[in-house]
């Protein structure tokens, strides 16, 4: 079967692909730092209402649905694709994630989320899969509703590296193109941003620091090369916040 080779990934996700599945050691400090960075670099895009019902798919092994709950959001759903990554995330007592394919279960429930978060998820869909599924997440949003996605970068310094890092990767992005795929998917744009270092110690202070003096570099040399230079974002991921128009279209 073409398809055969994805299950087997899939199987064994969680161990292969980022060695998350026990919640000890190294993982569990992993662990905590990304539910802290988490906090930090998506604080300002989630609803106010702490109420309102939230969905990330592609949840892995349960970081963001955990973020969610410890801010007290009360109605956070996950889903993968993998049952080793929702293994994964029963092993850190993540509750109320399943097993489950996105686009079936983003059809299932129409105009129901306030907001939806897919990180580092839509890359592994083909072109034909990607728009299927942004109309999907779109149409599971209520009016208004919030979609925040992180992709690889191929604008990044080492884009190429985050593409080619796991096998399931089928595509990458540029600020272009994702301005480009909004449009045709019906959301409102509302924000591309770098997915850089976050700022929570002397260490990562000094990393954001390195990293300014980057990308002035970075930008510069776009500049002189006459290349475009709107939405300055090298970082080998991107985020974007997009919004579903308030008249439900």
């Amino acid at each position: 079967m073409s398809e055969e080779w994805k299950a087997r990934v899939y199987a064994t996700y969680a161990a292969t692909a980022d060695g998350t599945a026990c919640a000890s050691g190294a993982a569990a400090r992993r662990r905590a730092a990304d539910v802290l960075g988490y906090r930090r670099r998506y604080g300002r895009d989630l609803p106010a209402d702490t109420a309102a019902p939230a969905l990330d798919i592609g949840c892995g092994s349960g970081a963001f649905v955990e973020t969610l709950g410890r801010l007290g959001y009360t109605a956070v759903e996950g889903i993968d694709f993998s049952e080793s990554q929702i293994a994964a995330a029963a092993a850190y007592g993540v509750t109320h994630v399943s097993v489950a394919p996105a686009l079936d279960y983003l059809r299932s429930r129409p105009k129901q989320y306030a907001l939806i978060t897919a990180f580092s998820m839509l890359e592994h869909q083909t072109r034909g899969e990607l728009f299927e599924l942004l109309d999907a997440i779109r149409d599971a949003l209520l009016p208004g509703g919030i979609l925040i996605a992180v992709v690889p970068n191929a604008k990044g310094l080492f884009g190429a590296h985050v593409r080619f890092a796991d096998i399931t990767h089928e595509c990458s992005f540029t600020p272009s193109s994702v301005h480009q795929i909004c449009g045709i998917t019906g959301f409102d744009l509302v924000a591309i941003r770098e997915h850089g270092p976050i700022v929570h110690g002397p260490v990562s202070a000094l990393r954001w620091l390195v990293w300014q003096g980057v990308r002035g570099a970075l930008l510069a040399a776009r500049l002189a090369e006459g290349a475009d230079w709107r939405w300055p974002v090298f970082t080998q991921d991107l985020v974007f916040v997009a919004r579903r128009p308030a008249d439900g279209r």
